[in-house]
């Protein structure tokens, strides 16, 4: 939806357990000697001030990233996201393309689409010079799958809407089970938020072959209580390293 704007949620609980996921998956990914594609269906602008006005007005990220900072963790997932994290300015957040572009190879190529027409401006600004990167103005429901890979290619596929509509559990469910069938070789990563009216059961419903990895708090009578992840089709050592990342996480965060 062009009313969704990230800024607002930069570096949140669900930034980090979904970019937790992302970095593990591109650290086994990035080291592939052929041509990885990594997709990403909805990126936003990329890089994320949080002394923005936008940051500033939900201090999310006050009870997301900033919680792991300076910690001594113990999880080697989890201190990957946070080292990947640390190399951008202090008060930086990294969205997916940003994490993606800094851990794909050089021989690797990247395609992210935005259709909100600001934060795509936004977007070239903070990516364009990357010639790897292909940015996609355009709604990745619509054209996603004129872009997928080979049937048997290495990548990612990240879908990260925003939900705004409640339709989107079910449509989502159709384009990842479709590009699944016409890209069986990829990995498909979708988020998803917890909320009170359970919408996302449908999703999960309506996904096939995924695995599904929830990070859940206090239930709340409005607002988001957790997040959640589904996996089609990751590297055999995801699921361990993923579920002691998360079990760390939810003791930091929650």
């Amino acid at each position: 939806m062009l009313s969704y704007q990230h800024g607002y949620h930069a570096g949140n609980i669900a930034d980090v357990h979904k970019h937790t996921a992302l970095v593990l998956l591109l650290k086994y990914l990035g080291t592939l000697p052929k041509l990885v594609t990594f997709i990403d269906s909805h990126s936003g602008r990329g890089l994320y001030n949080l002394t923005s006005e936008q940051s500033e007005k939900t201090g999310e990220w006050k009870d997301g990233i900033a919680r792991l900072k300076g910690q001594d963790l113990h999880s080697q997932a989890l201190k990957d996201y946070v080292a990947q994290v640390a190399t951008f300015d202090e008060n930086i957040y990294p969205g997916s393309p940003a994490l993606t572009a800094q851990m794909m190879a050089a021989n690797h190529r990247g395609l992210f689409f935005e259709l909100h027409p600001g934060e795509f401006e936004i977007l070239k600004e903070n990516l364009s010079s990357d010639k790897r990167q292909r940015l996609i103005h355009s709604n990745a429901m619509d054209r996603l799958i004129d872009y997928l890979p080979p049937r048997n290619a290495d990548g990612l596929l990240l879908v990260d809407p925003s939900y705004e509509v409640k339709e989107e559990y079910a449509s989502i469910a159709r384009l990842v089970n479709q590009a699944h069938k016409r890209w069986p070789g990829g990995v498909k990563m979708v988020w998803y938020p917890l909320l009170p009216e359970d919408r996302h059961e449908e999703l999960k419903k309506g996904l096939k072959d995924a695995t599904f990895y929830e990070l859940v708090g206090p239930r709340k009578e409005r607002g988001m209580y957790g997040t959640g992840l589904a996996l089609i089709n990751p590297p055999a050592p995801f699921d361990s390293a993923f579920i002691e990342a998360a079990t760390e996480m939810k003791s930091l965060l929650f």
